[in-house]
């Protein structure tokens, strides 16, 4: 079973708080760097880096 956004995010901060292994921490970060970017890729239509034609009126 797929964890949802919400649930995932309460696994990082999690990991986040407990002390653990740099590499776990490292990986935890870059997960959460991941849901930040997709997020913001859904919200805005476009990816890092890409550009959108603006609307037309």
């Amino acid at each position: 079973m797929a964890l949802d956004q919400s649930a995932l995010l309460e696994v990082l901060e999690a990991l986040k708080a407990a002390d653990i292994d740099d590499r776990i921490r490292s990986a935890a970060t870059t997960i959460y760097q991941a849901l930040i970017e997709a997020e913001l890729t859904a919200v805005i239509g476009a990816a890092p880096h890409e550009r959108t034609e603006p609307p037309r009126d």
